[in-house]
């Protein structure tokens, strides 16, 4: 009786962890957002001088950069090379996450996420309960696989404990009476 109750919170629990799921990678892909339009911001910056100084050539800007004899200058240009590369990343990314759906978000997510975004998204997550038929089959999947390791860990000691025991089919008397 117990282990059936237990069967059931856990079972409750992997649901619930489940359907939060998709409200995190929401919350992730508003991070990613917020970073893409916060770089593009930047680069816009660097770009209003590219117009201004290099006909609208912002390689042209960036190769001036580097080839100056100052190495702070030069330096400079592989930073802002190297962040317009991150930031068309994060671009890309965003709009996997924005544009293809759940089925599809969850298993890029996992094989794909930037620690430092799941960090700060974790710390700022707010749970929430989704609506939507994806989120509530991901909560279902949840729960049947928490509920099917529960049930393997629970079997595990008998299954180790009969293996040990000798058996003895057709070896010993029988006491027939």
């Amino acid at each position: 009786m117990i282990k059936n109750l237990l069967d059931k919170i856990v079972f409750a629990i992997g649901v619930i962890v489940f359907l939060q799921l998709p409200q995190f990678i929401d919350q992730y892909t508003q991070r990613i957002g917020g970073y893409v339009a916060s770089q593009q911001a930047q680069i816009a910056e660097y770009q209003v001088l590219a117009d201004k100084h290099f006909k609208g050539d912002l390689a042209a800007y960036i190769a001036r950069l580097r080839a100056n004899a100052d190495p702070v200058i030069a330096d400079s240009a592989h930073q802002i090379d190297a962040f317009i590369r991150h930031s068309d990343d994060l671009a890309q990314e965003a709009e996997i996450y924005e544009s293809k759906p759940l089925w599809y978000t969850i298993p890029y997510f996992i094989t794909h996420f930037r620690v430092d975004l799941v960090q700060g998204t974790a710390k700022n997550f707010t749970p929430g309960m989704p609506i939507n038929i994806w989120s509530w089959l991901y909560g279902l999947l949840g729960g049947l696989l928490f509920s099917l390791v529960f049930n393997g860990l629970v079997k595990l000691p008998s299954v180790v404990m009969r293996k040990k025991s000798p058996t003895f089919k057709n070896n010993h008397p029988t006491i027939h009476t």
